[in-house]
């Protein structure tokens, strides 16, 4: 900041308080299939019930255990990230809305300034129930000077939510209309004064003279416009349908016919998630274009339903005003040619209209993988934002999907990607033979990788949904360990044995395993889940798949050096543009040194040092604008064999403590 030049006293303000940040490792990233749901991209679910109404129950017909492995997970953390793929064959479900026309008079007949004169109105719905009968009294008053300002007055359109009939006028032309639209609507109106009724016929191309003070006038169904109702993604879970149990699945769309507008609701499983009121129709601007809710209605945009008005060739009726002419010969409720100006209340039939039709199409894994380019498929889940700590496809172990899962993990260096031989490996040997790409068919290349982690064999948990014992692929509950060893200790904690590895849903696994089994596996970088009678089912190893015998052949390790990356990154950027001096590189130092401290206190490492100065950033390293900093750590390692050594000794020997 500047200096004055006058004798003064200035303040300045230097902030050098970085802390280290807090990075939430248990933050676990999913791809699969699902019923419903946003496509091919990385959704935030906060809880198992958000999960279920957002991509639907788990469905055994799905080729991936995405739902059910979400729910197990969210067991143990409230953050998961969950990319649904979707086939190529999937369809949208949908319905077809009525469009039709509202009963509507023309009147006529002098209305006394001076004696009270009264309309009176029988209504009927499209299904021909009554649904209002009342009369409605001219009192005289010097507030309304003309017919229009009584008539308006009198059939207040204002009143959306009490008004059953209400009033328009077109030039000099007043008309009455029913609210309800469609075939089986009627409207029946008397006078008692002289007034004259006079009404539409069933087309709209021309007035027909009532029968002195009644009239009795119908609504229309439209039979070459309907406005298509469709799901905002593919599948089988937007399908309208009634359950056992009396409940509902699947979407509907409810529309209330009430005065000029109608009340649109969106119904997901029986409650209603969205009400939007309906187009202004009394306007003469509007046209019935506005009710295509892809872009908006009512300036609001639904997160469940996107509209399309569909109409027969040559009968575009989307640009049209609702009062405008409208040629007969078209087959729509507008009005002849001769007759411009004619007003036919057009709306949305009332009635509640069920989606059908959705698919989830015909599920190939490959889908899963997406494009590198544009994010999508497991891709999506390549981005820092999302802070990932774990990764997995729960259900499939296409080579394919998980030799790109595994190469995201290590491009990114984000997560960690758990993956599993398939279901139904009758040997070790064959899990093994899997492991080393000797399994043909299954896996033609060895997995060998310190960011991918595997998990065999699969167990058997209890399907609340299917209500039957089901095989689950066991990278769920190796993710869902690393999260409870996050909540109850910290990543770099085995998650593994019996205090951080025990699953206590799981009923049963695939094998049985003894210890030349466990030792087989182990030496071939697979993780064996145990079922011991006596101590349970437990995960009973932590190697990554790395083949070379370093620190990163651990987990546990693994998921250290992911957070310790994460804290780096943004313990740096304050520093960046800043002069590269030594003032700065004191900085550098003072903010990490706090950090090591730290993880030697939670035992992450055993000793850790950091060095930023000359030394690392030599002045060709200065001349490329680049600030080098030397860190050293060595992980605390995890014992995962216990030896105790008993030494026996002759009688005359003395033992010391």
């Amino acid at each position: 900041m500047a200096i004055p030049t006058s004798p003064s006293v200035v303040v300045r303000e230097n902030d050098v308080s970085i802390y280290t940040p807090n990075i939430n490792s248990s933050v676990v990233g999913l791809v699969g299939f699902a019923t419903k749901g946003p496509v091919n991209k990385p959704t935030l679910i906060t809880s198992q019930n958000n999960l279920l109404q957002t991509f639907g129950k788990p469905d055994a017909s799905l080729n991936s255990q995405l739902v059910a492995g979400a729910l197990e997970i969210l067991e143990a953390t409230d953050q998961v990230y969950v990319v649904r793929g979707a086939a190529a064959s999937a369809e949208y479900a949908s319905a077809m809305v009525a469009v039709g026309a509202c009963p509507a008079v023309k009147v006529e007949g002098y209305i006394p300034r001076t004696d009270t004169s009264a309309i009176e109105y029988t209504i009927y719905d499209n299904n021909g129930t009554q649904k209002a009968k009342a009369t409605v009294e001219f009192a005289s008053s010097t507030d309304y000077t003309t017919d229009k300002a009584i008539f308006l007055n009198a059939f207040n359109p204002d009143l959306v939510n009490q008004q059953n009939v209400f009033a328009f006028v077109e030039g000099n032309d007043i008309y009455l209309a029913s609210r309800f639209a469609g075939s089986g609507a009627t409207m029946t109106v008397s006078g008692n004064t002289g007034f004259v009724f006079s009404g539409l016929d069933v087309l709209g191309d021309a007035i027909v003279a009532g029968a002195g003070a009644q009239y009795t006038a119908s609504g229309y169904t439209a039979s070459s416009v309907e406005l298509e109702v469709r799901s905002i993604y593919e599948g089988t879970g937007y399908n309208l349908s009634s359950l056992r149990d009396g409940s509902t699945r699947g979407l509907s769309f409810e529309v209330n016919n009430v005065s000029v507008k109608d009340q649109i609701t969106v119904n997901s499983d029986g409650a209603a998630v969205e009400a939007f009121d309906g187009i202004d129709l009394i306007t003469s601007s509007n046209t019935f274009s506005d009710y295509v809710m892809n872009s908006d209605i009512d300036a609001t945009q639904s997160e469940y339903v996107v509209t399309n008005l569909q109409t027969t060739a040559g009968d575009d009726y989307a640009g049209e005003s609702h009062f405008g002419a409208k040629a007969a010969a078209a087959g729509f409720v507008g009005n002849d040619s001769s007759q411009i100006g004619t007003p036919r209340f057009v709306k949305l039939i009332e009635g509640t209209y069920g989606l059908a039709g959705g698919t989830n199409g015909a599920d190939d894994v490959t889908d899963l993988i997406g494009t590198e380019n544009v994010k999508t498929g497991m891709y999506a889940l390549d981005n820092d934002g999302l802070n990932l700590g774990i990764a997995l496809v729960p259900g499939v172990t296409d080579q394919r999907v998980q030799n790109a899962l595994i190469t995201i993990a290590e491009t990114s260096k984000n997560f960690l990607a758990l993956v599993a031989p398939p279901e139904g490996q009758a040997t070790v040997q064959d899990a093994v033979d899997w492991m080393n790409g000797a399994a043909a068919g299954d896996r033609d290349s060895a997995i060998n990788s310190s960011y991918a982690a595997v998990y065999w064999p699969w167990v058997q948990v209890f399907n609340n949904f299917a209500g039957a014992d089901d095989w689950y692929d066991p990278t769920i509950f190796a993710a869902r360990q690393c999260v409870f060893t996050d909540a109850i200790s910290d990543p770099w904690f085995a998650p593994a044995g019996f205090r951080r590895g025990r699953l206590t849903k799981a009923t049963d696994t695939e094998i049985s395993l003894n210890q030349g089994d466990k030792d087989v596996l182990y030496s071939n970088s697979i993780n064996p889940i145990t079922n011991d009678r006596a101590t349970g089912i437990t995960i009973f190893g932590q190697r990554t798949a790395q083949r070379a015998p370093t620190a990163l052949d651990r987990v546990n390790v693994r998921r250290l050096m992911i957070y310790i990356r994460k804290v780096l990154l943004d313990l740096g950027k304050p520093f960046q543009f800043e002069p590269n001096d030594e003032f700065t590189w004191e900085q550098v130092e003072d903010s990490i040194n706090p950090f090591l401290s730290d993880l030697l206190a939670r035992r992450a490492i055993v000793q850790g040092a950091v060095r930023c100065d000359s030394t690392t950033n030599t002045p060709a390293r200065v001349d490329r604008n680049e600030l080098w900093c030397s860190i050293s750590i060595t992980p605390t390692k995890a014992a995962e064999t216990i030896v105790f050594e008993v030494n026996l000794t002759s009688q005359a020997a003395t033992i010391n403590g």
